[in-house]
């Protein structure tokens, strides 16, 4: 599938970015693989095996072992004339470089297949074994950025994640909470990491006021501080 709106919010954001600086580097791309069904992955498996082609993926479509599957993964090619995948001018570096300079995690840096064209959202790993961890199946996944959300305050949430406590809505360092600075009663909430204040996942909070900040919703609570709703279109909390 190549509809780029398939796609994370995140990634769709980021590609948007990408191709900016890659038109400001004069290195002019293409999106061509992005989502991925079950029987498109199977196919492109079949191949070097029972259909011809060189092999050009292990992972079979029933094991969700593909990123392109959880709709965190597209892949690029050139596309200024020169061929799609010529890779002179050392064209896809450059590519990879910018990507990784704006947050995305390159193909071209994997040991086993170097896989240069690929680019994916990091926040999961280099693979698909956490998503499957969390969610079970790609569908999952997609509803918790799919589904639109209506953030009610002064209703009671439950974080699905752990994350660390802001002063201000953002993820700036700077707005980090010292953990000696909480209440008695919100330490028990949290952990301290490093000096700094965790909201523990699956701990009950109030909601008192929304932030929206591109992909991520940032949420107030009655305590004043800050936690992500919903990160980079993952959404982080659940109504109790």
């Amino acid at each position: 599938m190549k509809d780029i709106k398939a796609l994370h919010p995140g990634l769709q954001q980021k590609i948007v970015q990408l191709r900016k600086l890659c038109e400001k580097n004069g290195l002019k791309i293409g999106i061509s693989e992005c989502l991925r069904t079950v029987a498109e992955q199977d196919a492109l498996y079949a191949q070097g095996r029972t259909k011809p082609g060189n092999k050009v993926t292990n992972a079979r479509g029933n094991s969700y072992s593909s990123q392109h599957q959880w709709g965190i993964a597209a892949d690029f090619y050139r596309n200024d004339g020169a061929g799609a995948y010529n890779e002179s001018g050392d064209f896809f570096g450059k590519v990879g470089q910018l990507a990784k300079s704006i947050g995305l995690g390159w193909g071209g840096d994997w040991k086993s297949p170097v896989d240069k064209p690929h680019l994916y959202l990091p926040d999961w790993g280099s693979t698909a074994e956490r998503l499957k961890a969390l969610y079970g199946t790609p569908d999952r996944f997609i509803r918790t950025w799919a589904r639109p959300q209506i953030w009610e305050t002064d209703q009671t949430y439950l974080t699905t994640r752990a994350f660390y406590l802001r002063s201000h809505a953002g993820g700036k360092p700077v707005n980090k909470v010292p953990y000696r600075s909480l209440s008695a009663a919100l330490k028990k909430k949290c952990r301290d990491k490093t000096g700094y204040a965790v909201f523990k996942k699956k701990k009950a909070f109030r909601l008192t006021n929304v932030k929206n900040m591109g992909t991520t919703t940032w949420g107030q609570m009655k305590s004043g501080y800050w936690i992500p709703l919903q990160y980079k279109g993952e959404i982080c909390v659940e109504r109790k």
